[in-house]
């Protein structure tokens, strides 16, 4: 097998490099401000096709890696964009996969021409962010009509929450006195579906992170997402994909702090000569190079496991710590190399660092991927010794 990205890998790098650079450079300033220009590209992007890379047209096979390719060009550009790109192909292959023919009849559609788009995946309570087993969120099955469903709770840090199209929200539900967790497609125009806080955030200005209320929302059984009482199996699976698009935006952000300070270094002189030229300086080159390469490489085996159909918890943990963590250090030393300058507005390196940082806290923070890093070890090491 020759290692590399296929021709058609390639294309979508080109191509989501091409968008993101003529559509987003020039209006980047203005996502953090406007949701409206936000809107406006989301359609753009859905258009494109780039909402539903997760979505394989027929005869095609699924291909992960084009969609992190994707999703990492645009993140280089303005990370908090690539966080929705990335949540809506999560929620759009969630429907995918677990999705009755008449919701796949009814989104897909709309995700694709933009009328839907962004789409957003309603988990995180105060009380159950990192454990989603204590959801306080409820569905009681209606006393008359056992066809519908009455959604009460509050959801916390949901991205693009006040926008959505549609949102995946797990709630409780209770089937013959037992208890468990349901995955709903809900339509953000639903009765009784508030916003009621958005948050003030120190990175991703470009998206919002909202709190949503559901107070008695009626919901039908045919908007159940899966099957009653299997929420979570729908929620760690879509975790497992979200965890490869934080690696890739977590990439994104990297690659575009590393070449801002390559380039910085080579242009800026200091002492007589470019600072490139002091071995302290072309030292961190190097190590944020050694990095990136690492996180790269991390990602493409977690995609190549997808798309094999194997098992990929593991390694989906592995790229979303490392590449999280190592984009963190590479924008710390970018900045660094910058000097004072990084520090300032007038450069890219103070967002690079704003946005960096939350990617070791969303989609499980780094110390839930240990968690669940050593959880698949020890597991491996016991079936290991079974033979």
């Amino acid at each position: 097998m020759e290692f590399g990205y296929s021709p058609a890998q390639i294309s979508m790098q080109m191509e989501s490099k091409k968008f993101a650079l003529e559509e987003m450079t020039e209006l980047s300033h203005l996502f953090e401000v406007d949701v409206f220009v936000r809107e406006k590209l989301f359609e753009k992007m859905a258009q494109k096709g780039f909402l539903t890379l997760s979505i394989p047209e027929k005869k095609q096979s699924k291909d992960t890696l084009s969609l992190m390719l994707a999703i990492k060009e645009i993140s280089k550009v303005d990370a908090g964009i690539g966080v929705a790109m990335s949540v809506t192909n999560m929620v759009a292959e969630a429907i995918e996969i677990y999705g009755s023919d008449q919701q796949k009849e009814k989104y897909f559609p709309l995700f694709r021409n933009g009328q839907c788009v962004p789409a957003s995946f309603a988990l995180t309570e105060k009380s159950a962010g990192s454990d989603p087993k204590h959801l306080l969120t409820t569905a009681t099955l209606d006393a008359v009509d056992d066809d519908f469903f009455w959604i009460s709770g509050e959801k916390q840090f949901i991205t693009n929450g006040d926008i959505s199209g549609v949102l995946i929200v797990f709630a409780k539900t209770f089937d013959k006195k037992k208890e468990g967790i349901t995955a709903f497609l809900i339509d953000r125009e639903t009765p009784g579906l508030q916003v009621s806080k958005i948050e003030n955030k120190l990175g991703l200005l470009s998206i919002n992170l909202v709190s949503l209320t559901f107070d008695n929302c009626r919901i039908s059984r045919g908007q159940i997402l899966g099957d009653l009482g299997q929420g979570l199996k729908v929620a760690f699976s879509s975790l497992d994909r979200g965890r490869l698009g934080v690696a890739a935006q977590a990439i994104g952000i990297a690659e575009a702090a590393y070449e801002k300070a390559l380039q910085y270094s080579q242009a800026r002189e200091q002492f007589g000569k470019p600072l490139c030229e002091n071995q302290v300086i072309a030292f961190k080159l190097a190590d944020m190079h050694v990095k990136l390469s690492a996180a790269k490489l991390l990602l493409c085996k977690a995609c190549w496991l997808c798309d094999k159909g194997r098992g990929v918890t593991l390694a989906a943990s592995e790229a979303k710590l490392y590449a999280s963590e190592a984009a963190n250090e590479i924008v710390t030393e970018a900045l660094q190399v910058y000097g004072g300058y990084g520090y300032t507005k007038d450069y890219p390196l103070e967002k690079y660092f704003r946005d960096a940082r939350v990617t070791t806290l969303y989609e499980g923070t780094s110390e839930i991927q240990r968690i669940v890093i050593s959880r698949q070890l020890l597991n491996l090491t016991a079936q290991a010794e079974t033979f």
